[in-house]
């Protein structure tokens, strides 16, 4: 019994004595960390930002997906470490900053896929195929062109992310001809059968609509005189794109329906302008013809 205690208290002083550089350390491999850098894809026309840069401080969610590079480029998990995380656009850079950092596979055969979308939606972390906007918060939505195929062996390579417009920009301008002589208040604008409410689809890039008979007034509370000069109601109003949109023009306590054929075209500044034209008053005249009133044979006496 002498010898066993004497073992265990001869195993303690030498447990007790070591320290921290006495304990092996595991060596591992680096992870290595994903970085991102950003434009906005130039076009011919562009919406409310108008730079090719998103603004300072700006959030982009991303998401990303892996596969073996035996299967295409088909999505087949989603990243724990990328799925909607939250990156900022650094001040005076390109280069994004991670709320929590992507990290390549370790495995060289498993490639990712990226998707990255603007601005950011804390919600759709669980909903990647229907990420919920609102118009009325009138946000430029954006979304990036898909980099695939990544893997560790570029992880020395910035991953650029591309983003293209998906809503348009709409400007409205009235007048009336100078033969309207009555007095025309224009009170609101509205678009007959849409809704506000949109959802966006990470992996197309589909911007899709809810359906809607309800009539949504994207302009409203106004006591504007129509005048014969033409006058700016609103610019650059960001709507979702529809093939033939209809509006619903309040003036002088009447509604009038302008049913448009210019589409509204994603990524693209559009101006409408309406006039209103009375319409003429035609005259014309003409003479009765004479009536034969008969004659009279009468004798008269001076």
């Amino acid at each position: 019994m002498q010898i066993i205690k004497y073992t265990f208290w001869l195993l303690f002083l030498i447990l007790s004595g070591c320290n921290e550089t006495d304990v092996p350390v595991l060596e591992t491999t680096p992870s290595q960390a994903i970085h991102f850098s950003t434009r906005i894809q130039t076009l011919t026309t562009k919406s409310i930002i108008t730079e090719t840069t998103l603004p300072d401080n700006s959030q982009i969610g991303i998401f990303s997906w892996g596969h073996h590079k035996n299967e295409g480029s088909a999505n087949t998990t989603l990243r724990k470490d990328l799925a909607n995380t939250l990156y900022t656009k650094e001040a005076g850079n390109d280069e994004l900053v991670a709320s929590v950092d992507g990290h390549y596979p370790i495995n060289p055969d498993t490639l990712l896929n990226f998707y990255a979308y603007y601005p950011y939606i804390s919600s759709a972390t669980n909903t990647p195929g229907s990420i919920p906007f609102d118009l009325s918060k009138q946000e430029d939505i954006m979304w990036s062109t898909p980099v695939l195929n990544r893997s560790k062996a570029t992880n020395e390579e910035t991953v650029n992310l591309s983003f293209n417009h998906l809503l348009s920009a709409i400007t409205i301008k009235f007048q009336k001809a100078d033969d309207i002589k009555e007095d025309m208040i224009l009170e609101s604008i509205s678009l007959a059968n849409y809704s506000p409410t949109l959802q966006l689809d990470i992996q197309t890039g589909k911007l899709t609509q809810a359906v809607s008979t309800a009539t949504y007034t994207f302009i409203k509370d106004l006591n504007t005189p129509v005048v014969p000069a033409q006058q700016t109601i609103v610019t650059d109003y960001l709507l979702f794109p529809v093939t033939k949109p209809v509006f619903i023009v309040r003036m002088s306590g009447k509604d009038y329906t302008i049913e448009s054929s210019k589409a509204f075209e994603p990524g693209k500044k559009q101006t409408y302008e309406f006039t209103l034209q009375a319409k003429d008053i035609h005259l014309s005249g003409s003479i009765n013809p004479w009536v034969d009133g008969g004659s009279s044979n009468e004798t008269v006496y001076f």
